[in-house]
């Protein structure tokens, strides 16, 4: 993770303050984005805005320095239709759980189990959970979004009902399938 000042939302947790709840009882920590640290986000994400931004966390220290942090993120914020390349508002709520993990503790073979709670590496004695909401909306953010009801045109699936010849071509020359110039070259090389 990178320095908590050049963050777009940090909110660092001392480790060492987890383990010294009472009986070891998970703490409880809910953290919202301001309106900068939310321009600061669209703007890394891509996104015209977000208007509103919040993360609940539960946070228990395990062994070795290791934090297993489980939580719900609630977001509002505008995407850019692929369709009509027209801004809409929509809402994301996301569960997740991340582990924090030691710098110093992290191996390659922590890395391979696919199934497994992902191991965030941190450095020094804080973890930043802002950081990890921030990564987390970018994961789970559809890279073709679109407004809600609308349809992928026909011609851009390629099924049979709007199934375009790849001679069919707009009045510059260029085909209307974005993949038929390949399928013509595959066809030139046999």
């Amino acid at each position: 993770m990178a320095d908590h000042e050049s963050l777009e939302f940090s909110r660092p947790i001392l480790v060492r303050s987890l383990r010294s709840s009472q009986s070891g009882a998970p703490r409880e920590v809910s953290i919202e984005a301001n309106e900068i640290e939310r321009n600061a986000m669209a703007r890394r994400l891509g996104l015209p805005a977000i208007a509103s931004f919040s993360c609940r966390y539960r946070l228990s220290a395990e062994a070795r320095g290791r934090v297993l942090a489980e939580a719900t993120l609630t977001t509002r914020l505008t995407q850019i239709c692929v369709v009509t390349l027209e801004p809409f508002e929509d809402a994301l709520v996301e569960r997740f759980a991340v582990r924090f993990v030691p710098e110093t503790d992290m191996r390659e073979d922590d890395l391979s189990d696919v199934d497994s709670i992902d191991e965030t590496p941190y450095a020094g004695d804080n973890i930043d959970i802002g950081e990890a909401a921030t990564e987390q909306l970018g994961l789970i953010l559809d890279p073709y979004p679109r407004r809600p009801g609308v349809e992928i045109p026909a011609e851009w699936r390629g099924d049979e009902g709007g199934a375009v010849k790849s001679d069919e071509r707009e009045n510059d020359g260029s085909t209307r399938r974005p993949f038929a110039a390949l399928e013509q070259l595959k066809r030139r090389q046999k």
